[in-house]
């Protein structure tokens, strides 16, 4: 409903798409009471997300993400652990780490962001498939077509700095410093 100017989208009602969140919310507001709909206007304690930087109410803005499914690395990292090939000091952190693992959800790698590691991945135009690839593509996957776009995403922070130790070591290129 709100797109990412901050400003309304269908399916508000018409007389209210392109408002600004703030001015829309008098509108519709001043609309229900000129309709005759309006019962009472009344104070409401209610948690509002503020952004730390610029001070202003973040409104939730739903959009596709791309996620890592991390259960087989949590698995896996359990079980390192139980074997005793991973330990944690102080020990006590252990039940913090098995809380984590057992209870892990898919990871958000993309951030809307202007600068980072750009997602790897093309949108066609023609048959709307996603090419991801370790190379720049040059036409779709799918139906062939150039008119393809790279996702304007970047990847999170961490994700990227994982990315680290692979490629200081010469990864995707085999070596011996890769392979200890």
């Amino acid at each position: 409903v709100i797109d990412h100017e901050g400003k309304m989208t269908a399916p508000a009602p018409a007389q209210f798409i392109g408002m600004p969140v703030l001015e829309a919310r008098k509108a519709v507001v001043a609309a229900l009471d000129e309709a005759g709909f309006l019962v009472k206007i009344e104070p409401h304690k209610m948690k509002v997300g503020f952004s730390q930087r610029t001070n202003v109410i973040v409104e939730p803005l739903p959009s596709d993400q791309w996620f890592v499914n991390v259960s087989g690395m949590a698995k896996a990292s359990i079980e390192a652990v139980r074997a005793g090939r991973t330990r944690f000091y102080p020990e006590y952190r252990t039940a913090d780490f098995y809380r984590w693992m057992e209870n892990i959800h898919d990871w958000c790698i993309s951030r809307q962001l202007w600068w980072g590691h750009r997602i790897p991945a093309w949108h066609c135009a023609e048959c709307q498939a996603i090419t991801v690839g370790r190379e720049d593509p040059t036409a779709c996957s799918k139906c062939g077509s150039a008119a393809i776009k790279q996702d304007d995403d970047v990847l999170d922070t961490w994700f990227s700095s994982g990315l680290w130790p692979l490629t200081t070591l010469g990864w995707p290129t085999p070596s011996a410093d890769l392979d200890r």
